[in-house]
């Protein structure tokens, strides 16, 4: 009983993962432990800015030449080319989007000028059987 409730509790303890995470897991596996595990990958661009200038003013030229410094410049690069990466994914998805809903009214138009020949071919069907039926019945 007792190892059923240890087997319990780490399971309660256990992160589960959204679909986000796996996806950029699946992404690139090096980023995605960074975002989990190092702090900087959690900190916003104005302090990592902070930081960078930080690390020019007490190291000077060679603050370039730092892993930390590196670090912080391809995280920014990095964010950067996400935030694009983004934008061209929603301008995909609305051209997308509105390709679709000109589809579905062109569709709409169609199916209401399929139903209109319908219509047209009936009364005409309709028509020809009455001419017929006053001839004969004549």
């Amino acid at each position: 009983m007792n190892s059923m409730q240890q087997r319990g509790q780490a399971q309660s303890r256990q992160h589960l993962f959204t679909a986000s995470e796996v996806a950029q897991f699946e992404y690139c596996p090096l980023v995605w432990w960074h975002e989990q595990f190092e702090p900087l990958a959690q900190t916003g661009d104005d302090e990592l800015f902070a930081r960078m200038v930080e690390l020019e003013y007490d190291h000077g030229i060679q603050a370039t030449t730092l892993p930390e410094y590196q670090m912080i410049e391809q995280l920014l690069l990095r964010r950067g080319a996400f935030e694009e990466g983004r934008r061209q994914h929603l301008d995909h998805a609305s051209e997308v989007e509105e390709i679709q809903e000109e589809m579905y009214h062109g569709v709409a138009a169609s199916g209401r000028m399929r139903i209109l020949a319908v219509l047209a071919i009936v009364l005409l069907c309709l028509a020809t059987a009455m001419v017929i039926a006053a001839i004969f019945l004549r």
